[in-house]
């Protein structure tokens, strides 16, 4: 039988059906963190975020060795390869089909609504019945870090889309409102009070089962919830439901979702106003040359679309920058403005080119009965319909690839895309910004907006020292800056010492999750870059690269190269490079998890000519 996993409740772990001891704290936190990330190598520094969040002892690299070698020893097996090596400065751990539960559950419930769409509702409510079936009554427990409380967050979103699925495809069948459906259908509204699908449900299976009065309470019931938590009444279609019961009309059942074409005589419903700019929280300064530069860009989309884009090295302040950017030249685009972040600022996944087709017609068109789009080709085609002749701003922070931004404006309309990425992920004549670091009086005025100007004012030399070696990145400066605020035993000179010891300064500027994305896209190049890390600090040319990582020259030359397209790198003039010191603190952190041959794979590795 293997390994097995479950983490869809309390975490166990299984060899041949027997249930073996993990750890309990930060190990397990560990295993179950790797396990959302399966077959992905996930960087030793956002380990060390999820595991101890935004200020880590300095002992939290020998911690995780540690529980990584705990882990190792629980799970490798004499005759298999090694579940648990260590891979591009992180860990990644090899699981087989079928061995974790969240896995099965993600298979089972994509078959399912497939089966659905498909006009197959019995094999739909099969696959869909064992998927829930692989959920515990027990929720799983606490998540330690943002990242596994985002993938957590996601798997209950799809187990509430598998229910109310589940149950539709019960009433397609024409369950005459059973005790079983009626039992999943109360306890899925106790938890998820505002589904409307799921009381329209609910409502119809009490019909069915002759109690008419249950269905008029039940109507009650969602207009005292939707009432109470929104403010608003239910929709049309709930409402027109309980006319009907009221009549003693015996209706079909009511799925939360309609596949082809519905029998309403209602009007299509027109596409919403979506307004989804989040309001600035940070400090901004500085930046008018850019700010007017990309408003300008962005007010000429008439009848034309436009697209701009925004890149630079992590912690620049790209985000901030679009968002001031987009708050400005909010009135031309009277059609609405999305925002949506493609996670390309972190290490984690980022979302697939389809799903994010499909959150912009979600926002665009809310509420509409057509099945989602299973290409991306369709899903970017909706879009660009929806688009057409209007003036709608996108904003996409974050983007990875190019791939998540293409091919989303029509070929007519006032439409803009603005978009954020570490590299130019546009192309054509699409105007493109670099994002450097702030010049030296901007960073100092980004300090006094967030430190406040007494502390300047009273420690000049300190405030300087804070913003050099802040390398004036707005990310770096504002997560540093933050100390001042935990009491009056923090102090400018004390936050300069804590700085200047290359133990703590990494972490002090919250720039190391952000490096861990462009560290992600080296590919063959890592093994140079960590070298580096242990060099000292000057130019860098690719004799030294090569005499450091025992790569041939051209070798060193092209993994230099890649280092620059990732932001990680800049030229300094013919063949000379620079490497910034928080960069170089971040190599040498990865590099010194080496330490007892974790990463053995890097260690006097070449790079490939590719």
């Amino acid at each position: 039988m293997g390994l097995s996993f479950e983490i869809l409740g309390p975490v166990q772990v299984r060899r041949d059906g027997q249930a073996v001891r993990v750890p309990a704290g930060r190990p397990t936190a560990l295993l179950v963190t790797l396990l959302l990330q399966a077959g992905l190598a996930v960087p030793v520094e956002r380990l060390r975020e999820e595991l101890w969040g935004r200020r880590p002892p300095t002992s939290a690299v020998a911690n995780l060795r540690s529980h990584a070698s705990q882990l190792r020893h629980l799970l490798d097996s004499p005759d298999d390869p090694p579940r648990l090596p260590a891979e591009h400065g992180g860990y990644l751990l090899r699981i087989e089909p079928g061995e974790l539960d969240a896995s099965e559950f993600e298979r089972l419930t994509t078959d399912g609504h497939a089966a659905r769409i498909s006009g197959e509702p019995e094999l739909a409510a099969t696959l869909l019945s064992r998927a829930l079936a692989l959920w515990s009554p027990t929720d799983p427990p606490p998540a330690y870090g943002p990242a596994t409380s985002a993938a957590f967050d996601r798997l209950r979103e799809r187990r509430v889309s598998a229910r109310e699925t589940y149950a539709a495809c019960r009433l397609d069948l024409g369950d005459p409102g059973t005790p079983a459906l009626l039992t999943l259908l109360r306890q899925h509204l106790a938890e998820h009070p505002l589904r409307e699908p799921a009381w329209a449900m609910l409502m119809t299976a009490l019909h069915r089962a002759g109690d008419q009065a249950g269905a008029v309470q039940t109507y009650q019931a969602a207009c005292r919830a939707l009432h109470g938590e929104l403010g608003v009444p239910p929709g049309p279609e709930l409402t027109e439901l309980y006319r009907s019961v009221r009549r003693h009309e015996r209706r079909a059942a009511i799925p939360p979702r309609r596949h082809g074409p519905t029998p309403t005589r209602r009007p299509p419903v027109a596409p919403r106003v979506p307004h989804e700019l989040p309001c600035p929280t940070a400090p901004f300064v500085g930046r008018r040359v850019e700010l007017a530069r990309l408003r300008q860009a962005l007010v000429d989309a008439r009848r034309q679309p436009v697209i701009v884009a925004i890149y630079g090295m992590a912690g620049t302040g790209k985000s901030a920058l679009a968002l001031r950017v987009a708050a400005a030249a909010l009135d031309a685009f009277p059609d609405g403005q999305l925002h949506l972040d493609l996670g390309g600022s972190v290490a984690d996944a980022a979302p697939p080119p389809l799903q994010i087709a499909t959150r912009v017609l979600r926002a665009l068109h809310p509420g509409t009965e057509e099945p989602e789009p299973t290409s991306v080709a369709e899903a970017r085609a909706r879009v660009r319909s929806l688009l057409f002749d209007r003036r709608v701003l996108l904003v996409l922070d974050n983007a990875a690839e190019a791939a998540q931004v293409d091919d989303l404006l029509p070929v007519r309309g006032g439409c803009a895309l603005l978009v954020t990425s570490r590299n130019p992920v546009t192309t054509g004549d699409a105007p493109k910004l670099r994002l450097d670091p702030l010049p030296a009086a901007d960073a100092l005025a980004l300090l006094r907006a967030t430190a406040g100007d007494r502390p300047v004012d009273a420690e000049p030399e300190a405030a300087s020292a804070v913003v050099n070696l802040c390398e004036r990145l707005p990310l770096a400066l504002r997560t540093a800056s933050a100390r001042l605020t935990e009491g009056s035993h923090w102090s400018l000179s004390r936050l300069a010492r804590l700085l200047r010891d290359e133990r703590y300064r990494l972490a002090e500027t919250g720039l190391g999750p952000r490096l861990s994305a462009s560290y992600r896209r080296l590919g063959s190049a890592a093994p140079v870059f960590l070298r580096l890390g242990r060099a000292h600090p000057g130019p860098v040319t690719a004799e030294l690269a090569a005499t450091l990582s025992g790569a041939l020259p051209e070798d060193a030359a092209r993994a230099l190269d890649r280092l620059v397209a990732a932001q990680l790198a800049e030229p300094a003039g013919p063949g000379r490079f620079h490497i910034g010191e928080l960069v170089r603190l971040y190599a040498a952190e990865l590099a010194a998890t080496e330490v007892g041959g974790d990463l053995a794979g890097h260690t006097g590795a070449g790079v490939s000519s590719r």
